[in-house]
C-alpha cells in the first residue's frame, strides 16, 4: 500500500491512536473495498441499508436530507476523511438517514460491518474510537434538544442549522419556505424574515428563492 494511502486510513477516525503494527495485523483479517465515484454519482441514498463502514478517503460529497414532512431540505459539503454515519449501523432503523452525493472525484473505502463484531472489536482503540464517535452523536442531539429555552429567535434559528449538521464547520444549504420555517421557529413570518435579512446584511449568509445558503456554518456560529 501506497505510503499517503497508508497514513490516510491511519488518520480516519476509527482507526486515529492504533499502532502501526497492530494496523498491519488489522489489513491482513479485513477486507477493505475501495471504490470511486465521479461527480453527480449517487453513492448512498436515503433508506439504504447501513451495512458497511463507509470511508470517504479522498474528495467531496454533498450529504442532504429532508424534513419528516417534506418541508424543507438540508444539505452539506463534507471533505475527506470521513466516516459516513457509523450510528446508522446499530439500533431499530440500520439504514441510512442521508442521501450521499459526489461532487467531483471522489474514493470511499468499505468495510463489512462484519469485521466489527469479528477484527475490528478485538482492538481497544477501536472499540473507544467508535463509542466516542457515537457517545459525541447523543450528547450533540441532547444538547441541541435541552438548550433552546430562553433562546431568541436568532439563536434558535442558528441552532436548528447547528443541529441538521453532522459538520459544524463548511458550507451549508436549507432550502425551505419562509412560512415553514417560521412555524418552526414559533415566531411570525415577518420577525423571521428581518432576522434572516439581518444575517444576509453581516455577509455570513444569502438568501435565494426559497433558501438559505451558507458559505461557512462556523461564522454564523460564532
Amino acid at each position: 500500500m501506497e505510503l499517503p494511502m497508508y497514513d490516510t486510513l491511519l488518520s480516519l477516525p476509527l482507526f486515529q491512536g492504533m499502532s502501526q503494527t497492530d494496523f498491519n495485523s488489522l489489513l491482513q483479517k479485513i477486507r477493505l473495498d475501495f471504490i470511486r465515484y465521479e461527480d453527480g454519482d449517487v453513492i448512498i441514498e436515503k433508506g439504504n441499508r447501513c451495512g458497511s463502514l463507509a470511508f470517504l478517503i479522498n474528495g467531496t460529497v454533498e450529504s442532504s436530507r429532508s424534513g419528516m414532512d417534506g418541508n424543507f431540505t438540508f444539505s452539506e459539503l463534507i471533505e475527506a476523511p470521513f466516516l459516513i454515519e457509523p450510528y446508522s449501523m446499530f439500533g431499530r432503523a440500520g439504514s441510512y438517514q442521508r442521501t450521499y452525493t459526489a461532487i467531483g472525484s471522489c474514493s470511499f473505502l468499505m468495510v463489512d460491518k462484519q469485521y466489527i463484531y469479528t477484527e475490528l472489536g478485538k482492538y481497544n482503540i477501536c472499540r473507544m474510537n467508535l463509542l466516542n464517535i457515537l457517545s459525541g452523536r447523543v450528547q450533540q442531539l441532547d444538547c441541541h434538544i435541552w438548550s433552546l429555552d430562553g433562546m431568541s429567535l436568532r439563536e434558535r434559528i442558528i441552532r436548528f442549522i447547528k443541529g441538521l449538521s453532522d459538520i459544524q464547520s463548511g458550507q451549508k444549504r436549507l432550502a425551505i419556505k419562509m412560512n415553514d420555517l417560521a412555524m418552526l421557529m414559533d415566531a411570525t413570518r415577518l420577525n423571521v424574515s428581518r432576522e434572516l435579512n439581518a444575517l444576509e446584511k453581516d455577509g455570513i449568509i444569502s438568501l435565494r428563492r426559497k433558501e438559505i445558503f451558507i458559505p461557512a456554518l462556523e461564522n454564523l456560529i460564532s
